[in-house]
């Protein structure tokens, strides 16, 4: 047997969802044999018996880090069903990558259409939360610019001013309100009310944070995601308002924005624009 296909064959036994000897059972007596020509075993315990060992550790620490990863999901599933999520998520999406970093990455997605989340289909946007806070943690770092900075920024050269939102921060379009269900308080509703809403997850410094946002700051984060002049949101802001009462917006929004970190720093490389 080639190193290739010895390979592939312990990792299709470790990583089955049945015991390795009950695979080895539904494979046939000749699939028993290569794997005892490959595996040695001994007194204390037969080839079968060691590839176990490695099976059973493959299952318990993966789920071990999605314990770790998914705490609330985790705690509104029960240990069972989390258990048993795992097991079939483990079977239908096998980990691709060598970083056990990424073996949840899937998770959301698949418990969106597990039977676990058939009767609280929230808990999949949940695990999501759970999942982009995590990923914030390794997104790339940014300068971000402070409220002290704009104050600083002579007032003809703010209209051409490029506001470009941080790399580390993600908005996530959700059908449910799920910051009680996050909080874990005791006066949450057992299943959250079932309206859209737009959470903003941002890391700053060390700490990921997350809010609800309401439809037009979500829509005018998006725009400054991709980077927009100062001018550019004060017109988007000015429709079904005044120039001036659309300035006060555009202001108050760019001041919170400056106070979370959610801005970079404004630098000579094209971000602070010279007016027309």
């Amino acid at each position: 047997m080639k190193l290739a296909e010895l390979e592939a064959r312990f990792y299709a036994l470790v990583t089955a969802p049945e015991s390795v000897a009950k695979t080895l059972a539904a494979l046939g007596p000749e699939a028993r044999r290569e794997v005892e020509a490959f595996v040695a075993g001994d007194g204390r315990l037969s080839a079968v018996e060691r590839l176990d060992v490695y099976a059973g550790m493959y299952f318990f620490r993966i789920r071990d880090v999605l314990r770790d990863e998914y705490p609330r999901t985790l705690a509104l599933l029960g240990e069972t069903a989390f258990h048993n999520l795992v097991t079939d998520y483990l079977a239908g999406c096998p980990p691709a990558h060598p970083s056990l970093r990424e073996a949840g990455a899937r998770l959301p997605l698949f418990l969106g259409a597990h039977a676990a989340a058939r009767e609280r289909p929230w808990l999949a946007e949940l695990a999501r939360l759970e999942r982009t806070r995590l990923e914030l943690v390794d997104a790339a770092d940014a300068a971000a610019v402070t409220l002290q900075a704009l104050e600083q920024i002579p007032a003809p050269q703010f209209p051409a001013l490029r506001l470009v939102r941080v790399p580390a921060s993600v908005l996530l379009a959700n059908h449910f309100a799920l910051l009680p269900q996050w909080r874990g308080s005791e006066d949450a509703p057992e299943t959250p009310e079932a309206r859209p809403e737009t959470l903003l997850v941002w890391r700053r410094d060390l700490d990921v944070f997350h809010r609800a946002i309401d439809a037009e700051e979500a829509e005018c984060l998006e725009r400054v995601g991709g980077g927009i002049a100062f001018a550019e949101l004060c017109a988007r802001l000015a429709i079904g308002r005044t120039d001036e009462v659309a300035a006060v917006r555009a202001f108050e929004l760019v001041a919170r924005w400056a106070a979370d970190g959610l801005l970079c720093e404004p630098a000579a490389d094209g971000r602070l624009c010279e007016p027309d």
